[in-house]
Order: C-alpha cells, then sequence, then structure tokens
C-alpha cells in the first residue's frame, strides 16, 4: 500500500524547507558578510591613507615653522653672545618669505618675556612672566626644569587671541638654563590649513589636544565608528578621529537592500524546497501507484512480489495471493458511463484498503481486476478468513453515490510454496480459481 512511498508529511516538508532556506540563508549571509568585510578593509585601507596625506602636510606646516626656533636658539648663542636686543634684524631676515601661520617669535629669559618679534601688536607682552599665567606656567616650568621642547594649544595668549606656542630651552655651556624661546602659530591659520587639509582629503576629523579637549571639529555630522590616531605624540599628541566625509558606505543603503535580498532569497529557495520535495513526492507515488484507485500499480508488483517471495523462501514462510476481479463491469460501464466505472473502481479501492492489515499490500493489476499479498501468512484458514471479509464488505458496505449500484466480486486465492515454485505459478493457480469462482457464483472461495 501507500506506505512503499511514505505518506505526504507537509509539517515534515516544511520543517525540510525550512531548514533548506535556513542553511541558504546562512550561506548567503555568509558571503554578504565577506563581502562587506572586504569592502570595509577597503574603506578602511582608503581612509587611512587619506588621513596619512592629511597628517603628512599638517606637521610639515607646523614642523617648518618650529625648525626656526633652532635657527635663532644657535644665532643667541654663537653671533650675538645672548645679546636678545640684536634678535630684530635676525628675525626679520629669519621669517621672510616664510609661512604666515607665524603670529611671533619671544625671547623669554628665565621665565620672563624680554622680546617679540614682531613688536607690533606684541607690546604688551614685553616684561610679563609667564610663570605667573595661569594657563601657561606648566608649560613654561616644564621647559625650564626638564629642557625639553614642549607644544601647548590652543592657548589664549597673552597679546590677545588663540595659538599654539613652541617652546625651546636656551642653555648655555657653562651656567645651564638662560631662558627659552617660542613660537606662536597663530589658531585661526592653522584652523584654515586643517580644514583645508580636510577638504582636500574629502575626510570628517576632530583632533583632540594632549589634555583630550576637543578643539577642532571639520564638520558638525555625527561620526559613527570614528577610526583612531596620534598626531606627533612625542611633541603635540594629539588626538584624532577620522572618518570619511559622507559617512561608512558599509552603513548604507546597499548593503541593507543585499540583506533583504539575502532574506528574500532565503525564502524563495525555501519555498521551491518546499515544492521540489512535494513534486518529487507526487513523482515517486505516480510512479507505483494506479491514478484512479491509489492502489499500489502493475510496474511496482514486480520489484515487490521479488522481495516478498525471496524473503518468504529465506524465512521457510508462506505466502498468499487474493485475485479478485469484479462480476458484470462491463455492463456497469455500458449502463452508465465510464465515470460512475471509475466510482465502483475508486469504493473496490477503498474496501480493498479496508480490510487489509499494515504488512499486506493491495494492487489494481487490471481494469477491474485487483491483487492482494498477504506476506507470511500462518496457513491456508487465514487466506480463506480475508477472503470472506472482502465478500462481506462488498455485500454490506459497496456504495456509489447517488446510484443504487450493487456489485458481485470473484475472488480466487493461491498461496506460496504449495501452489507454486515463484510468484506466476502461484498467480496462475489464484486466476483460474477466481474464474472459477465466478463461474459457480459459489461464495466459498
Amino acid at each position: 500500500m501507500g506506505r512503499w512511498v511514505p505518506e505526504f508529511s507537509k509539517k515534515k516538508t516544511i520543517l525540510i524547507s525550512i531548514l533548506m532556506g535556513l542553511s541558504a540563508f546562512i550561506v548567503l549571509a555568509f558571503i554578504i558578510q565577506n563581502y562587506h568585510e572586504k569592502g570595509l578593509q577597503d574603506e578602511i585601507l582608503e581612509t587611512t591613507e587619506s588621513y596619512i596625506v592629511f597628517q603628512t602636510e599638517l606637521e610639515n606646516r607646523i614642523y617648518s615653522n618650529i625648525y626656526l626656533l633652532n635657527g635663532y636658539i644657535a644665532y643667541l648663542k654663537t653671533e650675538c653672545g645672548f645679546d636678545w636686543r640684536q634678535s630684530p634684524d635676525y628675525l626679520s631676515i629669519l621669517m621672510k618669505d616664510q609661512d604666515v601661520c607665524i603670529r611671533n617669535i619671544a625671547t623669554i629669559m628665565d621665565t620672563t618675556i624680554v622680546t617679540n618679534y614682531p613688536l607690533k601688536e606684541n607690546e604688551n607682552s614685553i616684561g610679563v612672566d609667564l610663570a605667573t599665567i595661569e594657563n601657561q606656567k606648566e608649560m613654561v616650568l616644564r621647559t625650564k626644569n626638564e629642557r625639553i621642547t614642549t607644544f601647548q594649544g590652543p592657548v589664549p595668549l597673552v597679546q590677545g587671541g588663540d595659538g599654539f606656542v613652541v617652546r625651546m630651552p636656551v642653555v648655555k655651556e657653562n651656567s645651564g638654563y638662560w631662558g627659552q624661546v617660542s613660537i606662536v602659530l597663530d589658531g585661526i591659520n592653522i584652523y584654515e590649513a586643517m580644514d583645508e587639509l580636510a577638504d582636500k582629503t574629502s575626510l570628517n576629523i576632530r583632533i583632540f589636544n594632549s589634555e583630550e579637549n576637543l578643539f577642532y571639529i571639520y564638520d558638525e555630522k555625527p561620526m559613527k565608528d570614528p577610526l583612531s590616531f596620534v598626531i606627533s605624540p612625542t611633541l603635540m599628541n594629539w588626538k584624532v578621529e577620522v572618518t570619511p566625509i559622507n559617512g561608512w558606505n558599509h552603513f548604507g543603503m546597499t548593503h541593507i537592500l543585499m540583506g533583504l535580498l539575502c532574506f528574500l532569497a532565503s525564502i524563495i529557495i525555501g519555498l521551491l524546497s518546499y515544492y521540489s520535495l512535494k513534486a518529487n513526492y507526487r513523482f515517486k507515488h505516480n510512479s507505483i501507484h494506479d491514478s484512479l484507485t491509489g492502489l499500489l500499480n502493475r510496474h511496482f508488483l514486480n520489484d515487490y512480489q521479488n522481495l516478498i517471495f525471496s524473503a518468504a523462501e529465506r524465512k521457510n514462510a508462506m505466502v498468499g495471493l487474493l485475485l479478485l476481479d469484479l462480476d458484470g463491469f462491463k455492463s456497469i460501464n455500458d449502463t452508465y458511463g465510464h465515470g460512475i466505472g471509475d466510482e465502483v473502481l475508486i469504493e473496490t479501492a477503498r474496501i480493498l484498503k479496508k480490510v487489509v492489515r499494515t504488512n499486506e499490500a493491495v494492487f489494481r493489476v487490471g481494469g477491474d481486476e485487483f491483487l492482494i499479498i498477504f506476506p507470511m501468512i500462518e496457513n491456508a484458514l487465514a487466506l480463506k478468513n480475508a477472503g470472506k471479509r472482502i465478500m462481506e464488505m462488498f455485500h454490506d458496505e459497496f456504495k456509489v453515490k447517488n446510484q443504487d449500484i450493487w456489485i458481485a466480486s470473484s475472488i480466487g486465492m493461491g498461496i506460496y510454496p504449495i501452489d507454486g515454485k515463484n510468484f506466476e505459478e502461484v498467480l496462475q493457480v489464484a486466476d483460474k480459481k477466481m474464474y472459477d469462482h465466478k463461474k459457480s457464483k459459489d461464495y466459498e472461495v
């Protein structure tokens, strides 16, 4: 019966289809994730390369001004013998055609400003002891005590405005610390240089000073997952956060759409799996079942009888065959039409399915001819009783909807190995008995 192709389980098929769709989703998601990661790495690399251009050019602009202090310190030590009053002429030559980022260069004896070049607009800084200026004294004293170059900024200046201050210690060979020189880089010019470089490199940039105070933002738009860098950690120690000017592409609509397509593709694959499994079941079912009655067909009978008879031979068991034929079926077709004839066959199949047990199989082997195979029967009586049950059910239950039709059947039985050495011989015996029964219409098998 239908067990030779398991009954179609919708729940099981849906579960398998879901697993197929989920597997497809995982594979597609993995592929998209790899694509995403590669795109992300490429984008990070491109952003990093752009940032390196920004940092290199900004450092060059700042350091090119700082290097002037080294020349000025050498001048103080060798040319003028620390006579700072001679410095304006030298500084005017030194700063000629230099970067306009320089606001002024100060000469500081101990911690007090003694001269400032250019003096114009810086007069109020002369004589100021920077060790008393709250926002500058720490770096001034650090330059003095540690004798190292320091960088500070942005910081409010004594002469007004904001700037970035670089201080270098001046040390006499014999007497030690003498003072320091400082260069002030104009804050506005530095910010403009940063804007120019950020625009050139298409970056959104935020910069924090060594105290981790944010002092520069190129674009007010929120930054998501910025890259972090440090500019000149030994001097300025600026911490920088960077993203592409328009944000990361890997957070854009493209990847959202790819995710949706991945989800839709997994659903489609799941549906295709469901219909493929369903179609495969139907193909297998139809290949071994009669399309009208749903009983096993003659095509499957060859394989099945070989299986059952081989097993019986190995176990020295008996196999029973019941061959059934409908009496007067041709006249029903002629009288009521083939549609009613088909209903008669379907009703016959229903009765036979109801009679047989799990391990017994019913075949439609001809137009109105049916075969039941009973594997491993105990004796001939068991087969005879099965035949009687069929006859009784035909008498009590047979009914074709909307038609008052009664039909009789003829049955013949054969037993292996009593009636033959193989399936064909036993079937011939059952066929002969069926025709004998039809002629006699004796309802004993």
